[in-house]
């Protein structure tokens, strides 16, 4: 009975009863129920014979009920019935038609590894809804992606390549871009859409006696003049380690660009995220390929201190959320400027897809309609409600 969970299948099933039950009602009525009969009579000529032409008669005999539907009508209506039958069968047998924009063909996303799981999730949204397209999720850092989309973009001799590159931010300056909101861009260089505003938050080991720092105090343990959390409001001495991303990293950039005044996080100094393999570095610090690589060395490693997405992070064992000068990690109050650490997620291609393409169709997809409930599930704000039109759009 998966059926009837279709509205469409309930309505074509049930039009075709209302037909049939047209159909039976006039055939019943014309032969059950009771109705006067003529009275007829003979008129005898004296005529002799030879003297005209006998032409027979067509009209009902005397006897005869005289039909209240036509014979027109009634094959009218036969046809009918037939129509909604092959009609409701196809609708019911055939499954849903595709939407409309629904384009096939390959694409690649790659980039953000913390919008990684919302891509995912799209791409298979959108091929369950079009039939014909395969969509492959491939996440490795908003700086390779970009920088992926801009090579095989400008080496391609027949359009653009059927890849889309997410970033956490606008692209790097110094590439050429063509950022017109969820338009695309004209022409070549990497055209941005903007997708989603993203939360990030900082992790630090579930024993770190530390709930919140403020901007000034991290941005002292990231130029490394503070290396113990007893300077920064700990109870007691516990040295710092800082779990971070590589350079290819939006996560990293966006800490760069938002907490840290534009300064780089100190170089890695030790492989295991442990120890100091660097004994002349100021604190320990490790680079990790992936968000969840990070999460996991923070809950691992005492003392650790690291950064991810929010969403992510909601059902995690042995980390801790941090505070930014008093303000919770929280995508309600992004809208108001009071939680700094957040980001626009970008869909970047290489100059403005064609409107039939799979890669227009994809984008379409995740920023209007069922893709913005993707969207929403991850803990993202949608750019394309009322909300995150006005954040989006202020981006500029």
């Amino acid at each position: 009975m998966e059926w009837v969970v279709n509205a469409e299948n309930v309505i074509a099933v049930g039009t075709f009863a209302v037909a049939s039950s047209i159909a039976f009602g006039q055939w019943w009525y014309e032969r059950m129920v009771p109705r006067r009969r003529r009275i007829g009579y003979r008129v005898q000529l004296d005529t002799a014979i030879g003297d005209g032409d006998v032409h027979p008669n067509e009209s009902l005999t005397p006897d005869e009920k005289p039909p209240v539907f036509s014979r027109p009508a009634r094959l009218t209506s036969m046809a009918f019935l037939v129509s909604i039958a092959l009609l409701a069968g196809l609708i019911v047998t055939g499954g849903e038609p595709p939407p409309m924009g629904c384009a096939t063909g390959s694409l690649e996303v790659t980039g953000s590894t913390a919008f990684a799981p919302v891509a995912e999730e799209l791409a298979e949204a959108y091929m369950e809804q079009c039939p014909g397209s395969k969509i492959t999720v491939t996440a490795h850092g908003s700086t390779t992606g970009l920088r992926e989309l801009a090579e095989r973009g400008a080496a391609a001799k027949d359009g653009a390549p059927g890849l889309v590159a997410l970033s956490d931010g606008p692209a790097p300056q110094g590439q050429e871009t063509g950022d017109v909101g969820a338009e695309g861009g004209e022409g070549g260089g990497l055209a941005g859409t903007r997708l989603a505003v993203s939360v990030f938050t900082l992790l630090a080991h579930a024993d770190v006696p530390v709930r919140n720092l403020t901007l000034a105090d991290l941005r002292r343990i990231y130029a490394g003049e503070v290396t113990d959390w007893r300077e920064v409001g700990a109870g007691r001495s516990l040295s710092i380690v800082l779990a971070g991303r590589g350079a290819a990293s939006g996560t990293r950039d966006v800490l760069q660009r938002r907490l840290l005044d534009g300064a780089f996080e100190p170089p890695a100094s030790s492989r295991d995220c442990s120890r100091k393999d660097n004994p002349k570095a100021p604190v320990i610090r490790c680079e990790l390929d992936t968000t969840d690589q990070v999460i996991a060395t923070v809950a691992r490693v005492p003392g650790a201190l690291g950064y991810s997405e929010l969403h992510t992070t909601s059902t995690l064992e042995g980390v801790r959320r941090l505070s930014l000068d008093g303000r919770r990690p929280s995508l309600d109050g992004a809208g108001h400027d009071a939680y700094p650490y957040r980001e626009i997620e970008y869909a970047y291609t290489y100059g403005r897809p064609p409107a039939d393409s799979l890669t227009a169709g994809f984008l379409a997809f995740a920023t209007r309609g069922p893709g913005q409930d993707v969207v929403r599930t991850h803990g993202h704000l949608p750019c394309g409600t009322p909300e995150g039109l006005r954040i989006c759009g202020a981006a500029d």
